[in-house]
């Protein structure tokens, strides 16, 4: 159970704040996961959704990148609501079981070369200097561009306010 109530209702909104609820059920279905908290800021939630919505389904970059920057951020914060719901999806588009596992495991040095820079970006960003190291940073614009290496870091700032939310306040994942 989260730390506070989730907000499971369009009428727990005050009606002129209604419209966040629609147009966050009308992106992803329903509202779940971080949303169900971040309901109790309803104009923070909605703008939130709104970048999400890019990151995930309308950003540049290629659904792969997007999704393993997804889950090593996820694995790197210790969000384990985020993260299996990015496993999954990762698993589904069929990415390797070992690359699955070593991102599980935290085993950066251990992926494939064409996976570890996705990896160490967001490793170097989030915990270790709080910077991209030199040698990454050129990798990642190599591969992406510098329009998809803004989204890159993008979307692990997205996921890094994900993970923020549903950490905070204790969001447990599915079963």
């Amino acid at each position: 159970m989260s730390r506070i109530p989730d907000v499971t209702s369009r009428d727990q909104l005050p009606e002129e704040l209604r419209h966040w609820w629609d147009e966050i059920t009308a992106s992803r279905g329903s509202v779940r996961g971080p949303f169900k908290v971040l309901l109790h800021s309803p104009e923070y939630a909605g703008r939130a959704a709104h970048l999400g919505t890019y990151v995930r389904f309308e950003s540049k970059l290629e659904p792969r990148v997007r999704e393993l920057a997804a889950l090593s951020t996820a694995r790197l914060l210790d969000c384990d609501y985020e993260y299996g719901a990015h496993r999954n999806a990762a698993h589904e588009m069929g990415v390797d079981e070992s690359v699955l596992k070593a991102i599980d495991e935290r085993r950066g040095a251990d992926l494939p070369d064409d996976t570890r820079w996705i990896y160490d970006l967001a490793d170097q960003l989030l915990n270790n200097q709080h910077r991209i190291a030199s040698a990454t940073f050129d990798r990642a614009r190599a591969e992406l561009g510098v329009p998809g290496l803004v989204e890159m870091v993008g979307t692990v700032g997205y996921y890094s306010l994900l993970a923020a939310a549903l950490n905070a306040f204790e969001v447990e994942p599915p079963a």
